[in-house]
């Protein structure tokens, strides 16, 4: 389905397996149904590659938000491109999100249990849950986790970036810079492992020159 682009659009990335679907899923349309009582204009996307997960997620939203403008399509990279906002759960959307150069409000929920036992054996020693944040080593994407998932307190980190598109376009510098750096150690060490790669020839065959 193709993403309307005359208004404002927060994409929705709950994650990709079920149990993150049911864990984000309330918190995610009571989050963009707040946004849509004060942004009357909004719009929401959703990119799901398997229809059973996008049932799963459309069948909890329920009366939480029946009447917000909802875009489904199987393409997370459309959603991204086409999106002024992004929700995200922390994972590998939020690098995808980054990558699009899109201002982001990071939640995750584990199961209470798991948390628990995280928190208790100190599991995390990692100072942010988004990728995009570790990679910045800054906060530049909020995150929200565990019991710090409230619609309104993320509502309005949402919309702090909605109201400040110069703060985004600074934001968007950021993390096209980010971008550049990760291309130029992508090809760092893919000219390494080529010259280890030659080395180990040589090593085998020692009449064998570079090149050769």
């Amino acid at each position: 389905m193709k993403i309307p682009l005359d208004r404002p659009l927060l994409a929705l990335l709950p994650g990709s397996r079920i149990g993150e679907i049911e864990r984000h899923a309330r918190l995610f349309w009571e989050t963009a149904a707040w946004c849509w009582a004060r942004k009357p204009d909004l719009q929401v996307a959703l990119p799901f590659v398997h229809a059973d997960l996008a049932a799963r997620f459309q069948g909890l939203r329920g009366d939480l938000a029946p009447h917000l403008p909802l875009t489904l399509t199987a393409n997370s990279h459309d959603v991204l491109e086409a999106a002024d906002v992004v929700l995200t759960a922390s994972g590998t959307a939020t690098l995808e999100a980054l990558l699009f150069q899109k201002p982001m409000v990071v939640a995750y929920r584990l199961h209470p249990v798991t948390y628990h036992l995280a928190k208790q054996l100190r599991l995390v020693k990692v100072p942010y849950i988004a990728m995009a944040n570790l990679l910045a080593d800054a906060p530049l994407a909020p995150e929200f986790i565990q019991d710090a998932c409230h619609p309104e307190a993320m509502g309005k980190a949402l919309s702090q970036f909605f109201d400040d598109p110069e703060g985004c376009a600074v934001l968007a510098r950021r993390y096209g810079e980010i971008h550049q750096i990760l291309r130029r150690d992508a090809s760092t060490q893919a000219a390494a492992e080529v010259l280890a790669l030659i080395r180990e020839r040589q090593s085998h065959h020692p009449g064998l020159k570079a090149g050769a």
